[in-house]
Parts: structure tokens; sequence; C-alpha cells
């Protein structure tokens, strides 16, 4: 087994297996692998004491560590099998992490990990995020496949987090076209069905689709997940896009949640506001109306795509910051 190899079954060791916070973990790496340049694998080498000395955790905190250390064969194991299967991981050291992900979230949200099947480069085009109710009515579903096709068309990458309902009929939308998409999975990436995946690989193998995922490849579908998700879904985006959203619930969390990650807000605008309340709610807050039917489409999402454009430009032009990793230990947040 390579070397790489071993030290990605660490960072699988630690994230899933120690059953710490995503904040200790973050703080974990920050301290033992930036600051002191050191591997994990000399990191589940070296006996507590180090642990102790080095990153000043805690007895729990090394206790939990210790009982996780004893599952790295399982976890080279099953480096080995997505290796075959072309499922890569990335950890939140790498370069090509992605940097708008980064600077969006805490440090307690920020993933240690993330599994990927595609071309990471689809990250590098702008990127707009469309977000919506599972049980969307028709109305929603015909507004989202109209703006992500043409989104796509325009060469923007269209992410969206793979559920029924509007993020489904996102994916559908920008596939349609010659253009590019993300799916931000709810659940680990070897849960899609047989299915799923087949139809899913179909599309990465032609570099149209990037497929990603945060959790354990094996991990199930669950409201928590789902949420967790999409704070990645609206973190990897220059702009949110919401087709439909109730006042509570998945999508509500995601949108506000943008709105707090300073991602600019755009919402789905009908000439009834009661048929919307969630929508109409999310404007007063901030959001930006998006009105639906339309028959010049391009007249409306030209502004938002000119937007993202700036966003995508500036970030773009923003140094390196090789440090940022840094702010997570001792931010207080």
């Amino acid at each position: 087994m390579s070397e790489n190899l071993q030290e990605q079954a660490c960072w699988l060791l630690l994230t899933y297996e120690s059953s710490l916070t995503t904040r200790v973990i973050n703080e974990i790496v920050v301290t033992w692998c930036q600051q002191l340049g050191r591997t994990l694998q000399e990191f589940f080498a070296v006996d507590s004491q180090v642990w102790s000395d080095t990153c000043h955790l805690s007895a729990p905190i090394m206790e939990k560590l210790e009982q996780a250390r004893a599952k790295l064969v399982g976890q080279a194991f099953l480096v080995e099998q997505l290796n075959h299967d072309h499922i890569h991981l990335l950890t939140l050291l790498d370069d090509n992490y992605p940097r708008l992900l980064k600077s969006s979230l805490k440090h307690d949200q920020a993933p240690p990990v993330l599994f990927y099947a595609g071309d990471l480069c689809i990250l590098e085009r702008q990127t707009i995020a469309i977000i919506g109710s599972r049980k969307a009515g028709e109305e929603s579903l015909a507004f989202t496949r109209a703006v992500s096709s043409y989104l796509a068309e325009q060469g923007a990458n269209v992410i969206s987090g793979n559920a029924r309902g509007v993020d489904r009929t996102a994916y559908e939308g920008a596939t349609s076209t010659e253009g590019c998409t993300t799916v931000v999975l709810p659940h680990g990436v070897r849960k899609l069905s047989g299915v799923q995946w087949r139809a899913l690989l179909a599309k990465i193998e032609t570099g149209k689709v990037l497929l990603l995922s945060q959790f354990h490849p094996d991990a199930q579908w669950v409201v928590s997940r789902a949420m967790e998700r999409n704070k990645v879904v609206t973190g990897l985006a220059q702009i949110v896009i919401v087709a439909e959203s109730d006042v509570q619930g998945g999508t509500w969390a995601g949108a506000t949640g943008a709105l707090r990650q300073n991602r600019p807000l755009y919402v789905r605008d009908t000439a009834s506001s009661s048929a919307l309340p969630g929508n109409k709610a999310l404007i007063e807050l901030g959001g930006h109306p998006l009105p639906w039917p339309t028959e010049q489409l391009a007249d409306v999402l030209s502004p938002l795509i000119q937007k993202s454009a700036t966003l995508h430009q500036v970030k773009d032009d923003e140094p390196s910051r090789p440090d940022q990793l840094s702010l997570f230990v001792g931010s207080g947040e």
C-alpha cells in the first residue's frame, strides 16, 4: 500500500472512527499537520503522552483516539476499495480543497474529508446552487428545469443536493445541455443504488458531472446529514437560487444559512405571494426576487450571471492563504 493511501486511511480513522467533533478534528489537523508539519501516520504511531504534550488533548479525547487506532487495518482496506472504484479523497490540507467552502464554513463545520468522483476543475467555474423542496410543485420544478438548463448553457456549474424534487430536477436540467453540474450527496458515496451509480458514472466519465460527499462512504441518509450537506451546497456556490421553500425545514435552513454565509440569495417570486409563503419570507429577509413565469429568462438571469462572474473573479484575485486553517484554532466560534 502506497504512503499516500496509508495517510488517507489515517484521515478516515481520525474523521470517521474517532467519534470526535469536527471542531476537535480540525484543531488536531491544524496543530499536528499544519503547525508541526507532521503526518497523521505519525500521529497514530506515537503514544498518548505525545498527543497530550503537542495537541493538549484531554483524557476522554485521547481515549477515543486509542479506540480508533485499533481500526486502522479496516480503513486501509476501505481506501483501497475506493481507489479501485475511482472514488478519490480530498483533505482539508489539500491545495485543491474548495477555497470557497473553506472560507465560508466555521471551524466546526468544514468537512475534514471530501470524497469525490469526477473532474474537480468543474468547481473552478462560476458555481450557482439551486435549492428547493423535495415536494415542490410543478411550477417550481418548471422554474428549476428552465433555470438550470440556461445556467449550464451559459457555462455555470449548477450545484444541487441529490434529493427528490428541486435537486433532481436541477441535475436533469443541467445535464440536458453540454454544461456542468456538481452533485453533493446527503449520504455516503457507496449508498447510491447500482442504478443511480451507473447513471451518474456515465455523466462523470464525460467530464460534465462532479460527485461529492462529506460523509463516510457507507453512511446512510438521515435528516441531520441532509442538513449538514446543505451547508456544503451553499458554501460551494457564489450565488444561491431558491425555487420553493416553506417557512421551516431543510430548504429554509439552507437558504437562511446561505444568507449567513453572505451568499447573494435569489428567490422565485410569483404574482401570488400567498402561494409561496417561504419564498416571500426569504425575500423579506434580503433575498432578491426572480419573477416567474417570464417570457424573457435571459433578461431575468443575465444580471445574476454577471454578479456570479464578478464574485468568481474577486475570489480568484484574492491571494492564497495557506495559514487560513490556523484561524480555526481558538477562534471562539
